[in-house]
This record gives structure tokens, C-alpha cells and sequence, in this order.
């Protein structure tokens, strides 16, 4: 009981067996290593004595100093390129070394390779008795005497005498407080330290240099090699080749547990950036100083080469006794005092700490794993090994054989076996609901891949270990490359045994799961917080997971029973726990007795708190109303009388289709599975004071998923419950909403659509059901709408939708088109009348182009968009994705009743758009959400088609967009997204053109890239908008070196056309013009203020980027020069009424051609001061947006030189 209680005291909060708080991944608060913190950590890493000595284990072996250095250059880079591929785990997931073995070895497995890592706890007592003699000669600068002034009683054997071990014991202690810093508050020690460094070495250089003497170097440089160039273990080439394996070998240990310094990354790139600049720099620096530095103060000790910096000053101490000396030894002690504190906490303490923690997580965490590795250092009786244990220090030497394995393994399993794709809340979890148990919790791949790269070089390391051991020269050669052979062929063999034997559970998810930047994402913002803050998760995670049981009501005619094993055929029924629609309500197994009683417990002495947690999901009704679907399946439950309440379940049937006007094939369910919950049905319980409640105390449990639908509601629409709103997703825990206290008010239900992983920042998602309610008067002038519309078209509705899916689709890809088309075809008057007139007002504008419309035409672009647009704002009391659809094409009309294309209507109706999107819940990423796949799917399509709008409209009228980065978390769309719904089925094809059947993947890239502009376009706008003394303008000048290259690197069916119009790459001209006003603006932005005083200085911002400006701009001057008529029809059409657009096209086209003249004379007054400056410095580019938006509205052609004063008024055509 005494060992017992001990180990419950010295136990941390919050663990599990898998999980402690620094082991788990690094949220937000803790990373803060930026680039200079990974550069400082490299200067001290590879700014030692232990570096400074690499020349000296390679010239005695034969090379000549500049082969050796040849070998430490090349052996860097490739050291380097180790480090940052191995440290990427830890820079985007933000986890460490040991637990990312667990993906490699299995949650058991990577015990094996974390005990090797512990192994090596000997290197901080080796660095710490290199430490001790710093210290001893800094105590021999204060007395040259020492040694007799403490008398030795060390035995012979040991190495060492008193003083020596007083100086290692002095050392250690001063280092112990260095070990309290926690790693991400390290910047400062390290900042101190690097700087102190790096001038030591400096002065160490040339202070060994201007005393060098008129003897110059000594043989260390001038001598030459006897050896053969080639031929044998022993020649020069297979010497080089052991000195490159060499060096790589030397930092072996740092590669392998790179991850536990990358996961402090505040960025990946800094991690990045920094190991790939300080890394190779440093460690060739401070090697070819140990060479020179050796060299140059040979001759001053009769020719006896000095690696070692402590011996050296100890030989210049015993030489010279002045003052002068005795001081700059004290301080060359200091300094490398200093040094081997800095390599030694973050490179061993600390490393023994991360993996003692993740060995031990219930016990140990950094700190405490740093301070043991520290006192067992002692234990090892690190003198023996530096002065005696030759054999010993020849193994620890050439330990790489064992570890260059273990780290082709850890990156062959993160690039080409996961993908870059991690689960990393499945690496805390110990049983085999973890896709890295494999069997057993052991990968057997692991150990299989790691022997190939192990035993065949074996018989080398044996013969170096042990030289009176004979081998073959090519075992001797092989192990002269065994960080190379070894690193090389263990990753291929794993991942040729995961590629042919694959992992079931891990194989699935790859394959699965969503991309690796969104998983990425997701798993950063899930942890972004304490284990304090979030105890609970600790039950999920602790291994036990097999002990929660998961129970639901579930609609009995639909699903079958579960039976026990016991009572084969008959029904298995549960004691009642609750009635939940949550996809799953974990209870552990020590609770469900209590909760049990409680439940049976009387109706009367059931406190509110007890039914705030029993009755979870509920339906409030009217005390009189009819049935909203026939698709209804009462199901029994229990809900204590005291509430008020009787339930019954209410659970759609599944979504069987790809598309829900489609019932012949079932729906593809791609609901990624992030737990026990994240693909279970959810049935919504309702409320009926007018339906009996049979008593049933029996619950099922409901194993079977349940894909439903939030569009295909028919008189009822989906509203999105947010975390902000009163009914947010954890009101039925709390069961106080104003929604429930007023049942005969209300008309709605709630469903959930996500269950919740299980953590706090993961929650489950809930929508709430309304029932469609319009006035009289809406339904009739809605009805009145639609009826005005199919008479102003009739008969030339299925021409113009052609039309639409000729012209505008290819442009503006919002509708799906499959969808779109088959709810026409059926009957078209359920279509939203506001979408429909959207249709056809865009298509109408071609009408020209269109055979069957020859003729006089009996309508105009805005008698469609006036009825369109009245019926919209009747339509979004019940929003969906179809009225959103109308939203976001109503936008490319001329504003009702105006010519004006810069209205302020488009900017209320894109803030109106994009509350449509939120009130529907496009903000929130629907991944994991048991919807169809083509809802998903569109749910994405149509987010991103508002975020694009949202951003142009702010650059057309120069307020902030209303979308903000911290507002949504959907994922980015893809091709895949774009493709679905758009091959038209056979019976459909007559209402589309023949080159329009299929998916035309330049219309999928065009939408992309016009995403990938817009958000580049969102940082322009957030630096732009912020006051100018707090201007980010590092951000701008990221951005414009984004948009630099932009032109050269898009795919050949973004391109315009050259010599022969195709018709298809002229759709790509509201795509290139976007990217221009983006330049635009950001060149405003990098240029401002463009004042007269500005204009004078040649240091400001207009001097500095002005000849960039004109430089990214003639390319803009060519491509005004190449526009056609044609080519603006995707642009400007959309804009005009029928009859005006041949005339305006050709005004704006000769205008835009003015702008080309201008644009050419620009090029060559570039160094002349004239006012012309103005017009590039404000970047308005007025000449062409202006003056061509005066044109279109019938506006004189003026092409003035004088300055730009207005904003870019017609950009929303860009849209």
C-alpha cells in the first residue's frame, strides 16, 4: 500500500496510460518557435566541441583536411534533407517523436523504439563531462596550481582526478536550473546563448589565425595522402564514403527525434526554413574552424595536433601564466561553458524528457523526464566512458547502424504509407479501436522492414567494434554506407509491405479520409486546448473504450433487434438510459447502474436536472397539428410525467439516391468516420400532446448508420443551430430554451446531423426543422411570380436554360446540373421561382446565338430579374441551397429600375446572399455530417461560390467582406466537387448542347482557381483595410510574390487564346481580368500613401514598388491588346440588356483598346516625372473600369491622362 500511495501522489492530472500534457499535440498557446528560435537551436546544436571535433575523425583516418571537409559538406546536406522530411509529422500535427511511432510500430511496438532513443541518455553524460572540463579550465585560469591545490584521491583506473570530477559535478549543477525551463519559453536562453556562441567561435578563429607565426599551418592541412584513390575499404573513395556516413551518423539520434522540437513550430515553414538554413551552415562552419583553428596552432605545440578547445587552453595555461592569458582562458572557458549548456538541455535533457514522458505519461511529463535523465548520466559514470571504455564509445559511435533504419521507417510511413495523413487522436488511443493497433498494438511490418536494413551490416559494425574480427571487404563496405543502406531500404520494404500486406483499418482511412491540409486543420483546431480544460476526453482516449455502450431509441419497423447470445431470436432489451438522437451516448459500464435506478426512479421525485439529462432531443408541436411527413415511424420511449412531455420518434427514411429526385441507386454515404459516432443515424423524438405515449421501458441499441437530407423537406426548411444561437448544440443537456417553453408556439423540430466526436471543441451539430409558414398574401404574389415568369419565357424556357448551361455555366458554375435539370424536367414549378427567372434573365442576353429565338424578342434582361428578385426576398423566409443559388446569380444583373452597375443593391443582396449561406449552415464543414454525398458535395460548391462574391463585392465598394477567416471551417472544394451532378443522363440530354453533357474539367480548374485568387485577394483586403501606421506589409509582399508568378503557372485550359478563338478559352477572360484588379489593388496597397511628398522621396513605398507595378503590368498591356468582343461576352454580358449588347461591346472593346495605348506609353515615360505617375501609383486603373462602366451606362468616351479619383466600379462583373 506504501509503493501504492506514492505512486498515487507523484501521479500528474489529467493522464492515461497514452496521454499526458506533453506528450499530446501542441496547441496554439505553446508553439512558439519561429524561425530564429530553430535557427538559435541549430547554432547551439551544431556549434560545440563535439561538432568542432569532426575533422579530427576523419584526417587521422588518411583524408587530407580538404577531402574531409568534402565529406562533412555533402554528409550536412544530407543530414539536412533527413532532418526536415522526418520533422514534418511534428510541424504540421504539431506531435512528437514517440508518439508518432506509434503510427510506424504500433501503439506497443514504439516502445521499442523510444527504449533505443533512452538508450542513449549516456550522450547527456558524456556532453556533461565534456562540460566539466570547460569549467576546469576555467578554474585553472583563477589558479594554474589546481591540481596540487586539490589533492587527488581518485583511483588510477577512473580517468580522472579530484578536480576534474569537482568541475563535472559544478557543471551539472548549474545546469539543473536550465532543465526547469519549459521548451516553448526557451527563445530567450536560447537567443542568450547562440549570441555568446557564435562570438566565441569568431574570436576563437581569428584569434588562432593572427598568431599562427610565420610557420603557418601545421601538417593537419599541409600534408598530403598516401592512399589509393580507389581499391578497397581502405582507399580514398570508401574513406570518403565512411566520412559522409560519418558525419550523417554523428547527428543520427537528432534526426530520428526531430519531431519533438518541429511539433513547437508556431508555422511549418519556420521549422522548415530554419533546420534547412542553420542546420548544413553551422555544422560546416564550426567543423572547418576545428580544421583551421587545430591547423594554425599546431606549430605552437611542437607540432602536436590539439582538437580538443579544453586541452588546448589548458596547454596555452601551462605555457603562459600572465594575466592576459589566464583572462582569455577564463572567459574561452565561459563561453564554452555556455555552449555545451546550450547543446546539452535541448538536445539531450530534453530528449530523454520527451521520451521518459511518453514511456511513463502517467508519472513523467518533460520536466520530470529531463531531471532523471540528468541524475541517471551520473550513474553511467561518464569519465569511464570518455577516458576507458574504448569499446563502448566505438558502439555508441556507430549506434546509427541501429537508428538510420528506424528513421527511413518513420518517413516512408508518413509520405508514402499514410500520405501525410495522420489520425492523431487514434495515436492516444491504447485498444483496437486505434487504426495503429494493428495486432496486438505491434505493426509487424516495422520490425521485418527495420532487421533488412539492420543485418547485413552487422558483420561491419562487429569488425569495427571488435578489430581482431575478420570480414569481407564488402561487408566492411556496406557498413562504410549503413546510414544510407539503412535508411533507404528499411523505408522501401515497409512500404512495399504496407503496399501488398496493407494494414485493413490504416489502408481505409488513407483512402477515406479528406485531404492531408484538412486533417491538418481539423486536428489543430480540436486541440487547441488543455487537457484541464477538457478531462473528459481522457475517457476516450484511456484505452477503455470498449467499456461505453452506446444507446439510442430506434424506430422498430425500420431496424431490426439485437439479440442477446444467450436467447437466440428473441428481442434483447436494454433498461431504459435516455432518449437521444445524439449518434451515440457513451455511459461507462461503472455508471450504469446508478443511472438505471435513477431512470426507473418516480416521475415525482425526478428533479429538473435529472430531466434536463434524461430527455436530450425533443419535438415541440402546436396543440393541434397534422403529420409533416408521411415518412413518419412512432417508436415507444419514456419520458418521466412530471415534464410535461410524451415523445414519440419521428426518423426519416434514408436518402437512396446520388441525387434525391433519383430513387434507383443508393446514395454513396461519405461521411468521414471520426469515432464510434460520427456516421449514426440521429431520429428526432417529437413532442404530441395529442398522440399517446405507450409505456415501454425498453431501448435498443442502433447499429445501423442513417444518411438524411436537409434540402428535400418538402414544407419544411433547415435552419443551422450555431454554438452562439439560444438552441445552441448542447441546449438538450440543459433543456432551457424558449423554444421548448413554448410548445403551442412553435412549429419546428430538431435533428442532428453530427454526433460529435466525443470532445468538447468537436461538438455535435444540430439543425432545427420548421415548418414552412407564408401569409396570403406572400404565397400569392409568389405564385403570381412564377406564373409571370413561365408567361414572359413561354415558349422559349428549354432554349434559354440551354443557353444558361452554353453560356453562363461554364463561368459561374453554381447550379448542379444533373439536379437542376431533372427537377425541371418533372415539373419545373417547384423549382424556386426566383432561380428559375435568374436562369433565364442570364441567359437571355444570347439570344442571339440561338437558332430557335430568331425573331423579335417578346421580353428584357430586367423584366425577369424585377419578378425574380420580388419573389426571392418572399422566398428567403424558407432558405435553401436553390434560393441561394438565385442569390448568388441575381448579383450578375443591372440593379432594378437603374443602369447603374456599381447600384448598392449588389452589395446588400451579396451581404443577403451570404446570410442565406450562414442561416443554412454553409460555415460549417459538413465532412463528417450524415448527409448524401451530393449534398455535401454542393454544400461546398455553393460555399465557395459565396465567399467569392463576398469578396469581389468588398473590392468593388471598398468595405470589409463580411465573411471572416474565423467564421467558417469549411473545407476547400475540390474537382470532385465541381464534377458531381454534372454528366447529364440520357433522358435529360435535350436541355443542354451536346458539348455539354459531360463535365468539362476546364470549368472545374477556372472555378478553383478563382477561389485560390479570391482568398489571396481576402489578405490584400485585410492589410488594405487596416489603418496605415499598422499596415502589415510583410503580408503584401507575400502576397504579391504569390500573385507574381501566377500567369506562368496556370494549366493550358486557363489560358486565353492566341491565334485561334476557341470559344471555350474565352471563358477564361472574367478569370484573368479578376487577377489583374487583384494586382490592382495590391500594388495600391504596397504603393500607399502615393503622395506628392511620397512621389519626392526615393525611399518610399511609391519609389520602391513602382517599377514592379509597371513590370506585372505589361502583361496586362498584352492581354488588352488580345481581347475580342468575344471574349468579353462572359464578362460584360451578363450585365446588359438583349438589344444594347452588340452596340456596347464593340464601345467597350475600341475603349479598351484606348487603355492599351495608354498602358504602352506608361511603359516608356516610366522614369519621366508627369502626372501621368498618378494613375499607376492609385492603380485604379480608371481608364478602363470608369471610363468603361460611363460607356456601357451610354457615357461620353473620354480616355483622360489626369488623375484617378474613383474606385473600380465595374469589378463586380467579375463576379
Amino acid at each position: 500500500m506504501g509503493f501504492q500511495a506514492a505512486l498515487k501522489r507523484i501521479e500528474l492530472p489529467y493522464v492515461s496510460r497514452w496521454i499526458n500534457d506533453d506528450i499530446r499535440p501542441i496547441e496554439a498557446q505553446r508553439r512558439t518557435w519561429g524561425f530564429l528560435t530553430f535557427h538559435n537551436f541549430w547554432l547551439l546544436v551544431n556549434c560545440n566541441i563535439t561538432t568542432y571535433l569532426t575533422g579530427s575523425a576523419l584526417i587521422p583516418l588518411g583524408l587530407t583536411w580538404w577531402q574531409a571537409f568534402i565529406c562533412i559538406i555533402i554528409g550536412n546536406l544530407i543530414a539536412t534533407v533527413a532532418v526536415i522530411v522526418n520533422s514534418l509529422p511534428g510541424s504540421y500535427y504539431h506531435i512528437g517523436f514517440p508518439v508518432f511511432s506509434r503510427a510506424v510500430w504500433g501503439m506497443w511496438g514504439s516502445q521499442f523504439v523510444i527504449w533505443n532513443r533512452i538508450f542513449l541518455i549516456n550522450r547527456y553524460g558524456f556532453t556533461a563531462w565534456v562540460g566539466g572540463e570547460c569549467v576546469y579550465v576555467i578554474l585553472l585560469s583563477w589558479d594554474p596550481r589546481l591540481e596540487s591545490h586539490i589533492p587527488n584521491g581518485m583511483p588510477v583506473d577512473t580517468g580522472m582526478t579530484t578536480a576534474q570530477f569537482v568541475s563535472y559535478v559544478i557543471f551539472s549543477v548549474i545546469s539543473l536550473p536550465v532543465i526547469w525551463i519549459r521548451p516553448h519559453r526557451l527563445e530567450n536562453f536560447f537567443r542568450f546563448a547562440c549570441s555568446i556562441t557564435l562570438v566565441f567561435f569568431v574570436v576563437l578563429l581569428i584569434w588562432a589565425l593572427a598568431t599562427m607565426g610565420p610557420s603557418g599551418f601545421g601538417d593537419t592541412i599541409t600534408s598530403g595522402s598516401a592512399l589509393s584513390n580507389t581499391g578497397g575499404p581502405d582507399s580514398v573513395a570508401w574513406l570518403m564514403i565512411y566520412g559522409i556516413v560519418s558525419t550523417i551518423g554523428s547527428i543520427a539520434a537528432g534526426i530520428l527525434n526531430q519531431n519533438d522540437y518541429s511539433r513547437f513550430a508556431t508555422q511549418p515553414k519556420h521549422a522548415i526554413v530554419g533546420q534547412a538554413i542553420s542546420f548544413p551552415f553551422y555544422s560546416i562552419f564550426s567543423s572547418l574552424i576545428g580544421i583551421l583553428v587545430t591547423a594554425a596552432t599546431q606549430e605552437r605545440f611542437g607540432g602536436e595536433a590539439i582538437w580538443n578547445p579544453p586541452t588546448l587552453f589548458a596547454q596555452l595555461l601551462a605555457q603562459d601564466e600572465t594575466a592576459g592569458t589566464r583572462a582569455a582562458c577564463f572567459f574561452a572557458g565561459l563561453c564554452l561553458v555556455i555552449s555545451q549548456i546550450g547543446v546539452n538541455i535541448p538536445g539531450n535533457a530534453l530528449a530523454g524528457g520527451f521520451d521518459l514522458a511518453a514511456t511513463f505519461p502517467k508519472y513523467l511529463n518533460i520536466r520530470r523526464g529531463a531531471y532523471i535523465t540528468a541524475i541517471f548520466s551520473v550513474v553511467i559514470n561518464p569519465w569511464r566512458l570518455v577516458n576507458t571504455a574504448t569499446i563502448f564509445l566505438t558502439v555508441l559511435s556507430s549506434y546509427s547502424v541501429f537508428l538510420a533504419p528506424m528513421t527511413g521507417l518513420m518517413i516512408s510511413s508518413y509520405l508514402i504509407v499514410n500520405k501525410s495523413k495522420v489520425n492523431v487522436n487514434d495515436l492516444y488511443r491504447g485498444d483496437s479501436g486505434s487504426i495503429y493497433w494493428f495486432s496486438y498494438g505491434c505493426n509487424w511490418r516495422a520490425p521485418v522492414a527495420w532487421l533488412v536494413g539492420v543485418v547485413p551490416c552487422m558483420p561491419g559494425f562487429i569488425a569495427a567494434v571488435d578489430t581482431s574480427v575478420i570480414v569481407s571487404e564488402g561487408a566492411t563496405e556496406l557498413y562504410s554506407m549503413s546510414y544510407i543502406y539503412g535508411l533507404l531500404s528499411s523505408g522501401l520494404v515497409y512500404a512495399l509491405l504496407h503496399r501488398y500486406l496493407p494494414a485493413k483499418s490504416l489502408d481505409a482511412f488513407v483512402r477515406d479520409s479528406p485531404s492531408a491540409r484538412e486533417l491538418q486543420q481539423m486536428h489543430q483546431s480540436k486541440w487547441d486546448v488543455t487537457l484541464a480544460e477538457t478531462p473528459e476526453i481522457l475517457d476516450v482516449l484511456s484505452g477503455h473504450g470498449k467499456a461505453h455502450r452506446c444507446y439510442r431509441p430506434t424506430a422498430s419497423a425500420n431496424f431490426p433487434r439485437t439479440t442477446s447470445p444467450g436467447s437466440v431470436g428473441q428481442p434483447y432489451h436494454e433498461p431504459l438510459i435516455a432518449l437521444s438522437s445524439t449518434p451515440c451516448l457513451t455511459i461507462p459500464e461503472s455508471r450504469l447502474k446508478d443511472v438505471n435506478s435513477k431512470c426507473r426512479a418516480s416521475s415525482a421525485m425526478l428533479d429538473n436536472r435529472e430531466a434536463e439529462r434524461t430527455v436530450l432531443v425533443t419535438r415541440v408541436a402546436r396543440e393541434r397539428r397534422r403529420a409533416l411527413s408521411p415518412l413518419r415511424h412512432p417508436v415507444s420511449g419514456v419520458v418521466p410525467e412530471s415534464a410535461g412531455i410524451e415523445c414519440k420518434s419521428s426518423a426519416s427514411e434514408s436518402v437512396g439516391s446520388a441525387s434525391p429526385a433519383s430513387a434507383s441507386a443508393p446514395a454513396p454515404q461519405d461521411v468521414a468516420q471520426d469515432g464510434p459516432s460520427s456516421h449514426s443515424e440521429s431520429p428526432r423524438i417529437t413532442l404530441d400532446d395529442s398522440v399517446p405515449s405507450p409505456r415501454n421501458d425498453t431501448l435498443e441499441i442502433f447499429p445501423v448508420p442513417h444518411v438524411q437530407t436537409l434540402e428535400d423537406n418538402e414544407n419544411r426548411t433547415a435552419h443551422s443551430m450555431g454554438l452562439a444561437a439560444e438552441q445552441d448544440t448542447h441546449f438538450l443537456a440543459s433543456f432551457r430554451s424558449d423554444v421548448l417553453s413554448g410548445p403551442n408556439q412553435i412549429d419546428a423540430e430538431f435533428i442532428q446531423v453530427y454526433g460529435g466526436s466525443g470532445y468538447p471543441w468537436d461538438p455535435p451539430v444540430h439543425f432545427c426543422l420548421l415548418q414552412d409558414e407564408f401569409t396570403t398574401q406572400d404565397n400569392r404574389a409568389r405564385e403570381e411570380a412564377s406564373r409571370a415568369i413561365e408567361e414572359l419565357v413561354e415558349p422559349h424556357g428549354p432554349a434559354l436554360v440551354r443557353l444558361y448551361f452554353r453560356h453562363i455555366h461554364p463561368v459561374l458554375p453554381f447550379l448542379s446540373k444533373c439536379r437542376f435539370l431533372r427537377q425541371y424536367s418533372d415539373d419545373k414549378t417547384k423549382l424556386p421561382a426566383s432561380l428559375r427567372g435568374a436562369v433565364y434573365a442570364l441567359a437571355s442576353v444570347f439570344e442571339k446565338t440561338e437558332p430557335s429565338l430568331q425573331g423579335p424578342f417578346p421580353f428584357r434582361q430586367h423584366d425577369l430579374a424585377d419578378l425574380a428578385t420580388d419573389s426571392l426576398q418572399r422566398e428567403l423566409d424558407s432558405p435553401n441551397l436553390a434560393k441561394l443559388q438565385a442569390s448568388l446569380l441575381l448579383l450578375h444583373m443591372t440593379p432594378n429600375r437603374t443602369d447603374s452597375i456599381a447600384h448598392p443593391r449588389t452589395w446588400t443582396s451579396t451581404a443577403q446572399a451570404v446570410a442565406t449561406a450562414q442561416m443554412v449552415g454553409l460555415h460549417q464543414d459538413a465532412g463528417k455530417w450524415n448527409l448524401p454525398a451530393w449534398e455535401k458535395r454542393l454544400r461546398r460548391k455553393l460555399w465557395w461560390a459565396t465567399y467569392v462574391a463576398d469578396v469581389w463585392s468588398a473590392v468593388c465598394h471598398g468595405n470589409p467582406p463580411h465573411i471572416y477567416p474565423a467564421s467558417f471551417n469549411t473545407s476547400h472544394v475540390t474537382m470532385e466537387d465541381l464534377r458531381a451532378e454534372e454528366s447529364v443522363s440520357e433522358e435529360l440530354r435535350g436541355l443542354v448542347d451536346q458539348d455539354n453533357v459531360e463535365f468539362d474539367v476546364a470549368t472545374g480548374a477556372r472555378f478553383l482557381e478563382l477561389v485560390n485568387v479570391s482568398q489571396t485577394m481576402r489578405g490584400v483586403i485585410d492589410c488594405k483595410s487596416q489603418k496605415i501606421e499598422v499596415m502589415n506589409r510583410g503580408r503584401l509582399v507575400s502576397l504579391q510574390g504569390e500573385l507574381h508568378n501566377w500567369l506562368t503557372l496556370l494549366p493550358q485550359c486557363l489560358t486565353m487564346p492566341q491565334l485561334v478563338r476557341d470559344p471555350v478559352l474565352s471563358n477564361n477572360a472574367p478569370l484573368h481580368l479578376a487577377y489583374y484588379a487583384h494586382l490592382a489593388l495590391l500594388y495600391r496597397a504596397l504603393m500607399n500613401p502615393a503622395t506628392k511628398i511620397a512621389k519626392a522621396m526615393p525611399s518610399s513605398s511609391l519609389h520602391l514598388w513602382f517599377g514592379t507595378a509597371l513590370s506585372d503590368f505589361a502583361s496586362f498591356t498584352n492581354f488588352m491588346g488580345e481581347l475580342t468582343p468575344k471574349d468579353l461576352q462572359g464578362f460584360w454580358g451578363c450585365r446588359m440588356s438583349p438589344f444594347r449588347f452588340p452596340r456596347d461591346v464593340t464601345s467597350a472593346f475600341n475603349l479598351l483598346e484606348g487603355f492599351h495605348d495608354i498602358l504602352q506609353r506608361l511603359n516608356r515615360q516610366a522614369n519621366s516625372i508627369s502626372e501621368l505617375l498618378l494613375l499607376p501609383v492609385t492603380l485604379r486603373i480608371d481608364s478602363f473600369f470608369t471610363q468603361a462602366a460611363d460607356r456601357l451606362r451610354g457615357g461620353p468616351p473620354v480616355i483622360g491622362t489626369a488623375a484617378a479619383t474613383s474606385t473600380f466600379a465595374a469589378a463586380p462583373n467579375i463576379i
